[in-house]
């Protein structure tokens, strides 16, 4: 990633709530500006520890053939392991609404096991797939690149056949558990 561009995205994630709430539109989780996309929810675990995640990338509207995306997200939880990953989204989640975020994003680009860039595992354990995962920095922090495509899986198209985004939730440590979902949505502009 570019020194420019990571600090646009550190500068974003660095932005207080009521900073983004100003950049974002009112229900939603996408930025005005189709180029950057925001998410941001506040989350509380069974051990009443608060969290406020924090996610941004760019750019979010890619050619029809795919292109690398830069992603940096902040406020995570360090004991817990998320996919930071490219996947459909769920027909019952509205972006922006954490209250929609009842079930898994699925089907995501390349699986967790994949070397090709599209998804990551962020993660203090320490274990994983070499190149896949990665650690935590302070803060809960990561910045990383996914490579993304619009063809999911066969005959699962982004705006095609199907809503897509970059995701972040809870790793297969707990695949079940909602609160770490956050969606930016990516578009691919039409081939010709």
């Amino acid at each position: 990633m570019n020194p420019p561009t990571k600090r646009l995205l550190q500068g974003a994630l660095a932005a207080t709530a009521a900073g983004l709430a100003a950049l974002l539109p009112l229900g939603g989780t996408a930025s005005a500006a189709p180029q950057f996309g925001f998410a941001h929810r506040t989350v509380t675990t069974a051990d009443g520890d608060t969290f406020r995640l924090k996610l941004a990338a760019t750019p979010t509207v890619l050619p029809s053939t795919g292109a690398t995306v830069d992603v940096a997200g902040t406020g995570y939880n360090r004991a817990q392991g998320i996919f930071l990953a490219f996947c459909v989204i769920p027909d019952s989640a509205k972006v922006g609404d954490p209250s929609t975020y009842t079930a898994l994003p699925t089907p995501c680009l390349g699986g967790r096991q994949s070397t090709d860039g599209s998804a990551r595992r962020i993660t203090d354990t320490g274990t994983g797939t070499p190149g896949v995962t990665i650690p935590y920095q302070e803060g809960g922090s990561f910045v990383t690149t996914l490579n993304l495509k619009p063809e999911i899986a066969d005959g699962v198209v982004c705006d095609v056949t199907v809503r897509c985004a970059i995701v972040t939730r809870a790793d297969f440590t707990a695949t079940d558990v909602r609160l770490y979902d956050q969606y930016i949505p990516v578009h691919f502009t039409p081939a010709g």
